[in-house]
């Protein structure tokens, strides 16, 4: 039976060993806070949409986000409505308004503070259409329907629970003002208002139109379109639509809501610096990670390469010692990844509580980094072994 060295080499020198799996835990927590910063960017790409119920999409052909929707004529959804498959079409109008926090009048003028007045993004339609997913993913909360009701009264929003403190109170109850005009918070909802914008509001197009004008009635945003039951593909329905509408009106797209979440996910992820940051950050913190742990198992083989040698000379071959090396890092890669992983999931939870981030863990992202763990430690005993195998037998005498 043969020494275990591994565990005598660890529990030999334990203050190097706690600082290598502090190094290891500490980056393992860097690429878990960088994968989940990037999932909460491609979540926070649609969770408007996720909350919306439709089928098919219309939209500006000048679309670009969710916060730059541009606007297309209203009587085009009622064309839409003229094919057999087409059950429901409805209006929703988004645009940016200026929200007064009233609680930052004190400071007006005073850059120091916060101002008190600030854009927020508006979304409006009309309160007979059913515009709503009642069971959103991500734990969200859509308005129910005694929300939705108290919309009926003019001036009255109601305020996503994720809008940024600095908004201001927005409980219900709060009275402030939209656009320069007075209205009134009537009650709350959970869907958080995606990238590019901190506060999310819902309003009836009733309201919308005093605070933006009549004339932006006739024009929405977007237009959800539901199907009846058992119309067909989506795709093709898609297709008849878009060959009627868009060849004499080149002024809309229509899309599926597979094709809705891409292009939204494509936008953020890979048109806007949001994507690169994040990934450079976990390659960063990788090869942080892996020249911690190169450094720690050199400096340790440094320490005991007469060791190694007099081992070598007893017979032990430089294949099993640089294998003794490899598991020694994989060793650092587990031990480190444990109180990395409960430090993320504590970070997630105070990020989603307390500054309203949509961090939430999966199991797929904790196998992801579980196996980059593994990966940069093996590289780092991969690239210490040279050292091993330099140790000579004959340097003893």
């Amino acid at each position: 039976m043969k020494t275990p060295l591994v565990a005598l080499n660890l529990l030999h020198q334990l203050v190097r060993t706690s600082v290598a799996v502090i190094g290891v835990a500490f980056a393992i927590l860097l690429i878990f806070m960088q994968l989940g910063f990037y999932g909460t960017a491609e979540l926070s790409a649609t969770t408007v949409y996720d909350a919306l119920d439709f089928d098919l999409l219309v939209r500006s052909r000048d679309y670009l986000c969710l916060t730059s929707t541009r606007t297309f004529p209203r009587y085009r959804l009622q064309d839409a409505l003229a094919n057999p498959a087409v059950a429901s079409a409805a209006p929703v109008y988004i645009n940016w308004q200026l929200w007064r926090n009233k609680e930052g009048d004190a400071y007006y003028g005073d850059t120091t503070k916060l101002p008190y007045r600030r854009a927020i993004l508006v979304l409006a339609f009309n309160l007979n259409d059913q515009i709503f997913n009642p069971s959103p993913p991500h734990d969200g909360q859509t308005p129910t329907p005694d929300s939705l009701r108290e919309l009926a009264a003019p001036n009255t929003v109601l305020v996503d629970t994720y809008t940024r403190r600095y908004f201001g109170k927005h409980d219900p109850g709060t009275q402030t003002e939209l656009n320069g005009i007075a209205i009134t918070v009537v009650g709350g909802f959970t869907i958080g208002p995606g990238l590019g914008t901190d506060g999310l509001v819902i309003t009836s197009d009733r309201t919308y139109a005093r605070l933006a004008g009549a004339e932006e009635v006739e024009r929405p945003a977007l237009g959800l379109l539901k199907l009846k039951p058992g119309a067909g593909d989506p795709t093709a329905i898609k297709e008849q639509l878009q060959n009627h509408l868009s060849s004499a009106h080149r002024d809309i797209d229509i899309l599926t809501r597979k094709e809705v979440m891409a292009k939204e996910r494509d936008y953020w992820l890979k048109r806007t610096p949001v994507g690169v940051i994040f990934t450079m950050g976990v390659a960063v913190a990788c090869v942080v990670g892996m020249i911690f742990v190169y450094q720690v198992i050199a400096t340790d083989i440094t320490d005991h390469s007469a060791e190694y040698a007099t081992l070598k000379a007893m017979g032990y071959s430089s294949l099993y010692l640089s294998g003794v090396v490899v598991r020694q890092a994989l060793t650092f890669a587990i031990l480190g990844y444990i109180p990395g992983f409960l430090v993320a999931l504590l970070l997630y939870w105070l990020g989603r509580h307390y500054e309203q981030i949509l961090l939430f863990p999966t199991w797929e992202r904790a196998g992801v980094v579980l196996l980059l763990s593994v990966a940069m430690c093996s590289l780092s005993g991969l690239l210490a072994i040279h050292k091993v195998k330099a140790a000579d037998p004959a340097d003893l005498f």
